[in-house]
């Protein structure tokens, strides 16, 4: 695609591509990051109109903002003088703000007070553009971006900011303030400092306890958004918080009314100094909290301890390994194998060091039989065995994602726009350089790159050259995440992506001959296990199992009794004799069903 900044001609490439959802794709190009909006047809008159207000708003952009609002630098014209986007400040090594509300990702790695510094620079950047007559408007966790180790926030999607009279579009379920469910965002200028500081004290709530403060689940609330609308948060008593939830009494009293007065009282009031400032502690027994005395200590008294086995009904849940420190990797590859790091150090399940050192944030892991690679959000890539780094490889970047996948005999990396798997040096087969999701199984492998709103999915089988493209892989709007799991025959691809602000779920369950054998759309999210063709979902609610109706996927069953032992942030490993280890960031815990 050739574009015009500042009147001279400029090449962006499909492997250049930085992101894309469902408004715009954002190339890199030099130091800077271009951002292209879709076109629009102009028969299709709302489109169309969202489209003028956005260009118009390109033209009267405030400036004087603060650095970290990524706003326009330049415009970007078609080769007719059209604007179709702008130039903005590139970033290097940094997260969705979405992450900080992940146990697995944070725990031992970023603490609590970490998290409130950048909470600090996000409300001081707010307060910044609210001085300036600018709102937000659309503040959700996809539009900040972290960088966790300098401890800085920046707000991206700034076009489509409320200011000069020109309203904010849209605005995500699970940020947007319940004043405004039901209203049309486009018409007219609707958000306001308020709805602002709901979304920050929604994203503050989540970063800290790993929930939404209307997630867990209700007898006869059943959804977030319902709670949301009676004002019922996870504070009453009456809703189960999820299984990888930290409680809210570990907040400090400032934090739990503020919280309060937001979530229940309808009250929109920036955070006070007390609230950004909560001094956090961690107990003996390893909760962490920002009280005078511990929470759980003072109420469970501090002999109490976890019993190895527990029931629930027909469900036994069964400790496999518990740690102190945190797990960082699970996979099963002829029994469940793991690496987990504690006082520092990362180790295998049998206690053999990998790093002595703990595990940097902008790292990953792979787990390939004995070995254990170490892979950069740079592509660098070290495999250790046996406590010694054995060889070094270079794989491809998607943002900040190295693109990788192992199993106990196979690792795959990318190349300039080949996929290689590394034991070999076979080409596999050609992919997106810097746009490929990759997963592998012991036998099967899945992979997906997608450019200009066209994906192309592909199956990947262990010992075999070449990949087999599927059909029927395709969704709508910005990949918020996705993920791959498989058995002996057949892999199950997830999607989530967001569309008009909603997170919408894609499945595909694909057989070992690359025919897509069900799909579903919608549903809850959560991790997925496979166990001889058939599909469980981890949720907050308990393990649910799906069934094939006429090729789509369909909810058959809940099994409530696992409730207390699995969430939706859960990774699931299934094993030969039909039970399933639950990976948490804490243990590893067999559930079984009678």
């Amino acid at each position: 695609m050739d574009v015009y900044v500042a009147n001279t001609r400029v090449r962006l490439k499909d492997s250049d591509l930085l992101g894309e959802g469902g408004e715009a794709r954002v190339f890199h190009w030099k130091d800077r990051a271009v951002k292209i909006f879709h076109p629009v047809d102009p028969a299709n008159a709302p489109e169309a109109r969202v489209r003028a207000v956005k260009l118009e708003k390109l033209s009267l952009f405030p400036t004087g903002l603060p650095a970290n609002v990524l706003g326009p630098l330049e415009l970007v014209k078609d080769q007719r003088g059209d604007v179709i986007g702008f130039v903005m400040q590139a970033l290097s090594d940094v997260e969705d703000a979405g992450r900080l509300a992940q146990r697995k990702f944070r725990e031992n790695s970023i603490s609590n007070d970490v998290v409130m510094t950048m909470f600090r620079e996000l409300e001081q950047t707010v307060r910044s553009l609210h001085a300036r007559q600018v709102i937000v408007g659309d503040l959700n966790d996809g539009n900040v971006l972290v960088q966790p180790g300098s401890q800085r926030v920046f707000l991206i999607d700034a076009d489509s900011m409320q200011f000069s009279g020109m309203s904010c579009a849209v605005g995500h379920e699970r940020f947007l303030d319940p004043r405004l469910y039901g209203v049309d965002l486009s018409n007219r200028p609707c958000f306001d400092e308020g709805t602002d500081w709901y979304a920050f004290a929604v994203m503050l709530f989540s970063s800290l306890l790993y929930v939404h403060p209307f997630g867990g689940t209700h007898a006869k609330l059943n959804t977030m958004l319902r709670r949301a609308e009676a004002r019922h948060p996870v504070m009453r008593d009456d809703v189960v918080l999820p299984r990888v939830a930290a409680s809210w009494k570990t907040l400090s009293d400032d934090a739990l009314h503020w919280f309060s007065q937001t979530f229940e009282k309808d009250v929109r009031e920036a955070p006070t100094k007390p609230v950004l400032q909560q001094s956090w502690s961690t107990c003996s027994c390893g909760v962490t909290h920002a009280r005078p005395v511990c929470p759980v200590c003072h109420t469970l008294g501090p002999l109490a301890t976890k019993p190895a086995v527990r029931v629930k009904g027909r469900c036994t849940a069964k400790i496999l390994f518990e740690t102190s420190g945190r797990v960082l990797a699970a996979s099963m590859q002829g029994g469940v194998k793991y690496v987990f790091e504690e006082q520092g150090v990362v180790r295998r399940e049998d206690g053999a060091v990998v790093l002595n050192r703990p595990l940097l944030p902008q790292e990953r892991i792979g787990l390939a039989g004995a070995s254990t690679w170490v892979v950069s959000s740079r592509g660098a890539m070290d495999r250790h065995e046996h406590g010694k780094l054995v060889e070094r490889a270079q794989t491809g970047v998607r943002a900040s994602e190295p693109t990788f996948a192992t199993a106990t005999a196979v690792t795959y990396r990318t190349e300039n726009e080949w996929l290689i798997e590394q034991g070999t040096g076979t080409r596999v087969g050609q992919v997106l350089e810097g746009q490929t999701w990759l997963w592998t199984g012991e036998r099967l492998g899945l992979g997906f790159y997608r450019a200009g709103g066209v994906t192309v999915a592909f199956l990947l089988r262990s010992g075999r050259a070449g990949v087999k493209q599927l059909s029927g892989i395709r969704w709508t709007g910005r990949v918020i995440s996705a993920d791959a799991v498989f058995d002996a025959r057949h892999g199950l691809l997830s999607v989530t992506a967001e569309v008009n602000g909603k997170d919408v779920v894609h499945r595909w369950l694909i057989s070992e001959d690359g025919a897509v054998v069900g799909t579903s759309v919608g549903g809850r999210s959560g991790h997925a296990a496979l166990l001889g063709g058939r599909v469980v979902i981890g949720s907050d609610d308990g393990l649910l199992a799906m069934k094939l109706d006429s090729g789509v996927l369909v909810e058959a069953a809940c099994f409530a009794d696992t409730q207390p032992f699995v969430s939706a942030q859960d990774e699931l490993l299934p094993q030969s004799d039909g039970s399933l280890v639950v990976v948490t960031s804490k243990e590893l815990v067999q559930l079984s069903l009678s």
